[in-house]
């Protein structure tokens, strides 16, 4: 096994690109990564991810490079990051207007005391800036004071120290700079609140420490001193002057001592510790070097989530259990909107302290996509060393041309389905000819069926789930999530309704669905159509697993109109129970759903229109199928008459249960997983 995922060349930036749909806001993946995305990175790509290696220094100095064509003050004008924060925050651009001279200004002020901390880029300050941040303002109108002339004199303010001024309308009213009180009062203000409260130390020359800290001898007191920060406090706190006496030399001695003790706790004094600059993150995270790793496989999926694909990882885990591999689960954060209640995998997701992926293989129950954001989010930690499988659901016969660079995440793509396996090994050879030599080498497309199971049902009465005790069932389960274009709900009311005349009180139609949006027009014309048919119920609701499982049982008959299926795991799990099944008869369900065995449907092609599935784009030229309803309101006939038949229902049931078994599926998978082993 010679693993080559997190070694094929990966466009990092790219990659972020197409996971950050809400920074793209509409704009298509494919399109070339614009530049205001590459400073997006810069300034706040890589700590939101930090598990990637800082870009190099080089690339992040140019943030503060100036950018013509705008005002000058000295060595001050627009740098190229706070351009790019202007542009992307629309509370900066409410705060100030930087067309405008004083707008310019704020802004200006505003990025040096504020925007640099904020969004991580002290390390930028070079010796440069900080010498330039420690200079007067010319537009000050009291002479300079420098530390040669007199020691004990007040030194002249900054650049540093205006652009804090100058950033806050409170503290412009509060001190007046033009007089020398006004100064005398902020800069006792600003080196004992602002640089610990605003974490400007960074951008503070040195010669501030050590002024503060020499020590100043009392005029009256020979031989006593303290440090100039302590008599500073000392002149503007009450609760100083009452407790030390400077007129008596031990008040000297103990206000010298106060400042000793309470330096490292003392907000005014802490930053004058030696120790107190703060660190900057490493620039490369290192991947730890590992031995070789044990055979078995680290099943990365939503291990908790009450979703289909959460399924996939778990059904995963039953056929490891099952064939004797080695496994752990670790577990993907799925999203906030989504339930994540199914504990099912709780004992084998790893504890704190447990090495999260120990084993030599990565099984990704996941989408390609989901492989990306988990590629992003988790760094090279989690793929270097390790043989990688994408074992991908996707409903189409296309690939979205934008998500070509998910392959090179992976070593191997496992296609649940004939459909799948034939739609990955045309992506790859397609994208192959259309770039040429410089292509990557397509991975392999292997064909591993998915494995189901019923063996957690809930058995639960018809009347404890509300539906009507007496009539022939047919039900169909589909999350609003998953697209309802795609699941085409619609067509399972209309051949319903064809099917069985208005006055037919003898059958009806389960809809169960969740993650439904009350405010989606689509919706709302869905739950109109389920209102007009009496004999219709919707069930709009999560529910846990094993209820789900305990909703196929009581019902009759499974119904399923859809577009398309990457796999169809609800139609084999009502086959599991024996029910009889009408389905499309295209994509991942053909394999299992056939005349024999069910009620397949015909169905004609017809293009995914914009906006009806995620990641699609006109130039794919995707496409899925229109089933053909009035053939489905025969087989739905047929199915009602077949559900009567004990004997047809047991044939089904004994068919299922030998081709989704979780022992077969597990020997399947070992038997590829020990060939990967031995290459």
């Amino acid at each position: 096994m010679k693993p080559a995922s997190g070694e094929r060349p990966v466009d990092l930036l790219h990659v972020a690109w197409l996971v950050r749909a809400d920074l793209r806001q509409g704009q298509p993946a494919g399109d070339a990564v614009p530049d205001w995305f590459a400073q997006w990175w810069l300034v706040d790509g890589w700590r939101e991810y930090p598990l990637w290696p800082r870009p190099a220094a080089e690339q992040r100095q140019t943030l503060l490079q100036l950018l013509p064509d705008w005002p000058r003050y000295g060595c001050f004008g627009m740098p190229q990051a706070l351009w790019y924060l202007v542009q992307r925050r629309e509370d900066l651009r409410r705060e100030f207007d930087v067309s405008t001279q004083r707008g310019l200004w704020h802004g200006i002020a505003w990025f040096f005391t504020h925007g640099l901390v904020g969004h991580g880029l002290m390390d930028l300050v070079d010796a440069d800036t900080l010498a330039a941040l420690d200079e007067t303002p010319p537009f000050f109108t009291l002479p300079p004071v420098t530390l040669t002339a007199n020691a004990n004199a007040q030194p002249a303010l900054t650049w540093l120290m205006f652009f804090v001024w100058r950033s806050a309308p409170q503290l412009q009213e509060a001190f007046d700079l033009h007089t020398a009180d006004g100064q005398a009062r902020y800069l006792h203000w600003f080196l004992f609140d602002a640089v610990h409260r605003l974490q400007l130390l960074p951008l503070l020359a040195p010669r501030w420490r050590a002024w503060l800290g020499q020590a100043l001898t009392s005029p009256s007191q020979p031989g006593a001193s303290a440090s100039r920060a302590a008599l500073m406090l000392w002149q503007r706190r009450r609760d100083l002057q009452q407790v030390f006496d400077l007129n008596q030399a031990q008040g000297w001695a103990g206000l010298a001592e106060w400042e000793r003790t309470v330096r490292q706790t003392e907000g005014a004094l802490r930053w004058l510790a030696d120790d107190t600059t703060p660190a900057l993150p490493a620039a490369m995270p290192a991947v730890a070097a590992q031995g070789p790793r044990p055979f078995g496989l680290n099943l990365i999926g939503f291990a908790f989530g009450e979703l289909g694909i959460g399924e996939d990882v778990r059904m995963a885990a039953a056929a490891c259990e099952a064939a004797g591999i080695p496994f752990k689960v670790v577990n993907i954060h799925p999203g906030d909107h989504l339930r994540q209640e199914d504990r099912a995998m709780d004992a084998h997701v790893g504890q704190a302290g447990d090495e999260e992926a120990p084993y030599a293989i990565n099984l990704l129950c996941l989408t390609g996509f989901d492989t990306v954001r988990v590629y992003l989010e988790r760094g090279l930690g989690l793929f270097a060393g390790r043989y990688t499988i994408g074992w991908w659901p996707w409903e189409l016969p296309v690939w979205p041309s934008q998500w070509q660079s998910a392959f090179a995440l992976v070593d191997e793509v496992w296609a649940a389905t004939q459909f799948t396996h034939a739609m990955y090994t045309q992506a790859q050879h397609a994208s192959r000819k259309l770039a040429g030599k410089d292509a990557l080498a397509p991975v392999p497309v292997t064909l591993m069926p998915l494995p189901a199971s019923v063996a957690r049902v809930q058995p639960v009465s018809r009347r404890k789930l509300g539906l009507p005790v007496q009539p022939f069932l047919f039900l169909y389960v589909f999350d609003f999530n998953s697209y309802l274009a795609r699941k085409n709900p619609f067509a399972a009311i209309q051949a319903f309704q064809q099917a069985f005349a208005p006055d037919d009180q003898t059958v009806g139609l389960v809809l169960k669905t969740m993650n439904s949006q009350p405010d989606n027009p689509e919706w709302q014309r869905f739950v109109k159509a389920c209102a007009a048919d009496a004999r219709i119920v919707l069930l709009d609701h999560t529910l846990d697993r094993g209820a789900v499982l305990g909703l196929i049982k009581a019902c009759d008959a499974y119904v399923s109109l859809h577009r398309a299926e990457g796999f169809g795991r609800s139609l084999a799990e009502a086959m599991l129970f024996g029910k009889p099944v009408v389905g499309t008869n295209f994509s991942g369900n053909v394999d299992f759903l056939t005349e024999e065995t069910g009620f397949p449907v015909k169905w004609k092609r017809c293009a995914v229109k914009p906006g009806e599935y995620p990641f699609v784009v006109p130039e794919d030229k995707a496409w899925w199928a229109a089933p053909d309803i009035a053939h489905a309101a025969v087989q739905m006939q047929a199915a009602r008459l077949a559900g009567a038949d004990i004997a047809y229902c047991a044939r089904v049931q004994h068919a299922a249960h030998e081709l989704f078994a979780p022992q077969r599926i597990g020997l399947l998978m070992r038997e590829r997983l020990e060939a990967i082993q031995r290459a």
